[in-house]
């Protein structure tokens, strides 16, 4: 009788199974880190910025609409939370913040109306003026980061709020940063509607001291609702 030997298991050139994986996860989260390297260092020079005005092109893409609608604009800040944003040349609609209120102006009608800077109807207008995309615990307290990939060397971002209320209002915010410049090349947001609203900004002008006039409205004549 020939008695089989016990050889033990066989042998491999393979790395056992834990090895695979816990390379697998530290793969990972170099490649989390390198995602958060550009949004961080773009979100730390947000913080040195006082104040800007930046020109751009808006375009607003609509279900219902076979082509999209391209238009110029401009906007101005100064922290704290002031903003004047321009759409049209001349401006047909301008959003105004003094930190505290948004006024809604819209010149071919000839009305205006009022709401809180801190309401989810005015993030479209006050979302680059505001906490979320200027200091780092803003922006965490704001959005979590869903998705992430390069285009051509551009990085761009896909952000969620994480406030319902917002969420409800902006379910989507597109980021896209130049790593290079350091730059926010675009901003798109798309709304309840499913309609979307990109903007392509020029070369910014840093913290010159816009004209306080800005930041102000004239209402007379307007109908304010």
């Amino acid at each position: 009788m020939q008695l089989a030997l016990d050889r033990g298991p066989e042998r491999s050139d393979s790395p056992p199974m834990v090895i695979r994986i816990l390379g697998f996860l530290a793969l990972m989260a170099s490649l989390a880190g390198a995602e958060n390297t550009t949004l961080d260092r773009w979100l730390a020079r947000q913080e040195t910025i006082r104040a800007m005005e930046v020109s751009f092109t808006q375009t607003r893409t609509l279900p219902a609409l076979k082509k999209p609608v391209v238009t110029p604009g401009r906007l101005v800040f100064q922290k704290p939370g002031k903003l004047r944003w321009e759409l049209g040349d001349p401006p047909a609609t301008i959003a105004v913040s003094d930190g505290e209120t948004v006024t809604l102006v819209d010149r071919k009608d000839g009305s205006a109306r009022q709401i809180p800077a801190d309401s989810p109807k005015a993030t479209r207008f006050s979302l680059l003026a505001g906490r979320a995309l200027r200091t780092a615990d803003g922006f965490k307290e704001t959005f979590e980061v869903a998705a992430h990939r390069v285009d051509k060397g551009i990085e761009q971002f896909t952000l969620r709020p994480l406030d319902r209320s917002l969420r409800n209002q902006v379910p989507w915010v597109f980021l896209s940063i130049d790593p290079k410049s350091e730059r926010l090349v675009a901003l798109e947001l798309e709304l309840k509607d499913k309609s979307r609203i990109r903007s392509v900004f020029g070369k910014p002008e840093i913290n010159r001291n816009p004209d306080p006039a800005l930041f102000t409205v004239d209402l007379s004549g307007l109908k304010v609702r």
